[in-house]
C-alpha cells in the first residue's frame, strides 16, 4: 500500500462486505510514512480496508479493495533434495540396460550391514530401460534411516550395459526434521517436555526465526488445522504407519493444509510463529501415541526423536 502518514500503522483488517464475521486482520511487516507491506490472509476477502494502530484505534478506511485469490501450485516439497524419506514425493530408484534378454535380478542393500532389504526380479530387453524404484519399505515395514544401494546380481552382471543411476549408496530416512531453517532445540528445561517440572508442558519448545518454514515430519492425513487460545495456529497429523500423531502450534498463520488433507514428508504445512500464548517465535512440537492426540493416547518426549532427525535431515 501507499499513501501518506502511514507510519502509524499497525495492521491492515480486511474487514469485507457482511460485518465483523469476516474480518481479517494482517501486521504491517515493513514500510514508512509512505508505503506498507503486509501479507493477506488466505481467507481475506474483497470488500473495506481499515488501517488501524497499535493501540487499536481506526486510522483510516479504504472503500473497496478487491482481493484476488493466490494462483493454485503444488505443494512445496523442502525435504533435502539429495536424499529420499518414507512418505515423501521421490521415490529411490534404479536403472540400467542390457545387450541382451535376460531375466535380471535387482537388490537393495543396507549399506552398512550388506542386508538385503528387497529383492525385484525384471524381464529386461534390449534397446528398454529397466527400472525399480523403492518407497521405504522392507519386509518387515519402514526402514530405519540410513544409506542404502542398489545392486544387479545374476545373468544381468553380464549382459549389462549402463546403470545411469546406481552411482554410489543413496540416503533414506523415515522421517524429516519439522523446522527447514536455523533452529535450536530448546533454551532452557521449561522448554522441554514437562516443563523442567515448574509446568505441564505436553511437547519440545524449538525456537527459529518467525516465518521459518515448517514441513510434515512424516507423511499422514490432517487430524485438525484450526486455531486455539493457547496454542494459537495448530495441526495435528496422524502419521502414516506410526500409530503417532504430530502436533504443531503456535504457527505464524493458518496451517497451509485442512482438516481430512493428505500430506507428504517433506510438505510445507506452515511458518514458526508467536501465535496463542506464546513468548518468542518458536515452534512447540509434540508426539501422542495411538490412539492419538486428545483421543485417548498420551503425550510422550519427542526429543530423543526430534535429536535423531535433525542429525540427518
Amino acid at each position: 500500500m501507499r499513501g501518506a502518514n502511514l507510519d502509524s500503522v499497525a495492521r491492515i483488517v480486511f474487514a469485507g462486505e457482511s460485518g465483523a464475521s469476516d474480518d481479517e486482520a494482517a501486521p504491517v511487516l515493513r514500510g514508512n510514512t509512505r508505503y506498507l507491506v503486509a501479507d493477506a490472509p488466505p481467507t481475506a476477502r474483497s470488500g473495506r480496508l481499515n488501517l488501524v494502530s497499535r493501540s487499536g484505534k481506526l486510522l483510516a478506511e479504504v472503500h473497496r479493495v478487491t482481493v484476488n485469490a493466490a494462483p493454485k501450485s503444488a505443494p512445496k516439497d523442502l525435504a533435502p533434495g539429495s536424499s529420499f524419506f518414507y512418505g515423501g514425493k521421490k521415490k529411490a530408484s534404479f536403472s540400467f540396460e542390457v545387450e541382451r534378454a535376460v531375466l535380471a535380478q535387482v537388490e537393495l542393500v543396507n549399506a552398512e550391514s550388506e542386508a538385503v532389504v528387497r529383492r525385484w526380479t525384471i524381464a529386461a530387453e534390449p534397446g528398454r530401460t529397466a527400472r525399480v524404484r523403492w518407497a521405504g519399505r522392507g519386509s518387515d515395514g519402514v526402514e530405519p534411516a540410513g544409506r542404502y544401494r542398489f545392486r544387479l546380481v545374476g545373468a544381468a552382471v553380464d549382459s549389462a550395459v549402463t546403470a545411469p543411476d546406481a552411482a554410489g549408496n543413496f540416503f533414506f530416512g523415515d522421517h524429516v526434521f519439522p523446522i527447514r531453517g536455523r533452529h535450536d532445540l530448546g533454551q532452557s528445561p521449561t522448554n522441554n517436555f514437562g516443563g523442567g517440572g515448574t509446568r505441564t508442558h505436553k511437547g519440545q519448545d524449538m525456537f527459529a526465526s518467525c516465518g521459518t518454514r515448517l514441513a510434515a515430519a512424516r507423511a499422514g492425513k490432517v487430524q485438525v488445522a484450526g486455531y486455539h487460545s493457547a496454542a494459537g495456529n495448530y495441526l495435528v497429523i496422524d502419521g502414516a504407519g506410526t500409530r503417532t500423531d504430530y502436533v504443531y502450534m503456535h504457527m505464524r498463520e493458518p496451517a497451509l493444509v485442512k482438516t481430512g488433507d493428505r500430506v507428504f514428508t517433506g510438505q510445507k504445512v506452515g511458518e514458526v510463529g508467536e501465535t496463542g500464548r506464546a513468548t518468542g517465535c518458536h515452534l512447540h512440537f509434540e508426539l501422542w501415541s495411538s490412539p492419538g492426540w486428545f483421543e485417548g493416547g498420551s503425550a510422550f518426549d519427542p526429543l530423543p526423536s526430534l535429536k535423531r532427525w535433525d542429525a540427518f535431515s
